[in-house]
């Protein structure tokens, strides 16, 4: 809920000057509404005179907050395209200082103490918000991989939504009778305005929230692929230091560390930060600067003109940049076993956040394969959901890929069995996971456990595929960058400037790649960031140059 009037920071009369110059007074009457759910682009309210409400559609009876003189309407969604969720409504006679979103966020550049309060209110109102049930519905099965698949998208993109599973929820023949839906229906959302879209895709969904950002006909100076850490970092420092800016994800922002429970040796967060959480206030930072982000935007191809580079979409839609930050990431790989991916979201997971901790039981028992870092949160994070967790690794131990401090704990929590020179090879179920087979390698014994979550953190696979084949890469298929590149593969690649290729760039100049794609790279958050930062300094570089 939002916090009461009293408890939120309210505008002094000197920030209510400096307001005034972006803004319009107009007179309202009670009862009209100033914002309705579902509006995209929708104005920001300072209350001079009277009482502002805020509904949430889906409890319309109580306000969830009620602005008086000198408070605000707004929460984080003003920093973004993203449609409204709550209807602001005249509780009297009002009047109200009325500001466009584009105002706001020039106002939020240009004024700190404005920036400071503003931004702090709009999210200390989204984290409250988000601990109470509400948002838009998700109707769908745990038996249905396009149901998780819509329901990942929600969560990674932080967007309010309550999920009804028909397998357990009371009230779903109740929902599915009163809108006149079938079971074949599935995936199905019922937006704020109580419009049914049935079958729904991300795609859908991201129309309907506003996450796709409109693409202007024109050449970027900066267009960044993939929003993980190195890619929101690079799109956060872009867009800050004033370069046209356009940042693009296939899913979300987050990347692979939007998949970890909780971060804890990332600078400044003692007690640790989940990669969806930081992986959000970056998102919200860098559109706050003034980037575009469009999500769900898939990279197809990249084509190599002599002044621009041109990307084309999934949906064969194109984009024109000066640079390229190429911060796709890696994927983690599949067990190949033949019907994997018919188990994917059905009990099959690649990550291991509350989404996928919510469909287990306090008796269910959990696998996890992989040996890194991620494989170590995910285990101790789903401890607290399950009777056992039982990790899988090839080698004989977790100390070469994983930190100390993380071997520490599994060792000290008796839910967790450490199962070493062990593989799966194969997998059982019906509609859902149900069994798996596994295999010790060293003593060639052969036994199966009734699992119901399979967790998979294996080795790292590049995006790479929407990148030119003339791009160096090493044996793995991550992106060769600055002084790694050989002398002969300059050659081969047709490098003709007179300097050498930046830190972080490709053989391709104007080209960079960062984070997990580039070769030889750390894995850790904390230097995929520091990458993301150094490419823009390159950046101006080239520009300037080209």
């Amino acid at each position: 809920m939002l916090e009461p009037q009293n408890n939120v920071p309210k505008l002094s009369e000197k920030q209510l000057l400096v307001l005034a110059n972006y803004g319009t007074k107009i007179k309202v009457k009670a009862n009209a509404v100033l914002i309705n759910e579902g509006v995209k682009n929708f104005d920001f309210y300072v209350i001079l005179k009277g009482k502002v409400a805020i509904y949430d559609p889906f409890n319309p009876k109580e306000p969830v907050a009620i602005h008086k003189k000198n408070g605000f309407t707004g929460d984080s969604d003003m920093l973004s395209d993203r449609a409204s969720i709550f209807r602001a409504v005249a509780l009297t006679d009002i009047e109200v200082l009325k500001i466009t979103q584009t105002a706001l966020k020039k106002i939020l550049l240009e004024d700190a103490s404005l920036n400071t309060l503003l931004i702090s209110a709009f999210l200390l109102r989204r984290e409250k918000i988000s601990k109470n049930e509400g948002g838009v519905i998700l109707i769908g099965s745990k038996f249905s991989s396009k149901s998780f698949e819509a329901r990942d998208f929600l969560t990674k993109n932080h967007i309010r939504h309550i999920w009804v599973e028909l397998e357990k929820d009371d009230n779903t023949k109740k929902i599915t009778k009163n809108f006149k839906l079938k079971i074949e229906d599935i995936p199905i959302l019922i937006s704020t305005n109580l419009e049914v879209l049935k079958n729904v895709t991300i795609e859908d969904i991201a129309f309907k929230m506003g996450l796709s950002s409109p693409i202007q006909n024109r050449i970027y100076q900066v267009m960044v692929v993939g929003a993980g850490p190195a890619g929101l970092a690079a799109s956060v420092y872009g867009a800050s230091e004033g370069l046209d800016t356009i940042a693009l994800d296939k899913l979300g922002p987050g990347g692979q560390a939007g998949t970890t429970s909780k971060i804890e040796n990332y600078l400044g967060f003692p007690t640790g930060i989940s990669g969806s959480e930081l992986a959000n206030k970056a998102y919200l930072q860098a559109q706050k600067f003034g980037c575009t982000i469009s999500i769900p935007c898939e990279a197809k191809k990249l084509s190599i003109y002599s002044t621009y580079f041109e990307l084309t979409l999934s949906d064969d839609s194109t984009i024109k940049s000066k640079s390229v930050i190429a911060a796709t990431g890696a994927k983690y790989r599949d067990l190949a076993i033949e019907n994997i991916s018919y188990f994917k979201g059905r009990g099959v997971y690649h990550s291991a956040t509350a989404m996928e901790a919510s469909n287990c039981k306090k008796e269910d028992i959990i696998v996890i394969v992989g040996g890194g870092n991620s494989a170590g949160q995910a285990a101790i994070y789903m401890a607290d959901y399950a009777t056992e967790i039982h990790i899988l690794i090839r080698g004989k131990n977790l100390s070469k890929s994983m930190s100390s401090y993380l071997i520490n704990r599994i060792d000290s929590n008796p839910k967790i069995k450490i199962h070493p020179h062990t593989e799966i090879f194969k997998l059982e179920g019906d509609n859902y996971l149900e069994r798996i087979h596994l295999k010790n390698n060293l003593s060639k014994e052969v036994k199966s456990m009734d699992v119901n979550h399979l967790f998979l953190f294996l080795g790292a696979i590049p995006t790479n595929n929407w990148l030119p084949s003339a791009v160096c890469k090493d044996s793995k298929g991550f992106i060769i960058t600055g002084n790694d590149l050989t002398k002969e593969q300059l050659e081969d690649s047709k490098w003709l400037l007179e300097r050498s290729p930046f830190p972080l760039e490709t053989c391709i100049p104007g080209l960079f790649a960062t984070g997990d794609l580039r070769s030889g790279s750390t894995k850790r958050v904390a230097s995929s960031v520091g990458e993301g930062a150094m490419a823009i300094s390159y950046i101006h570089s080239y520009l300037k140059n080209n």
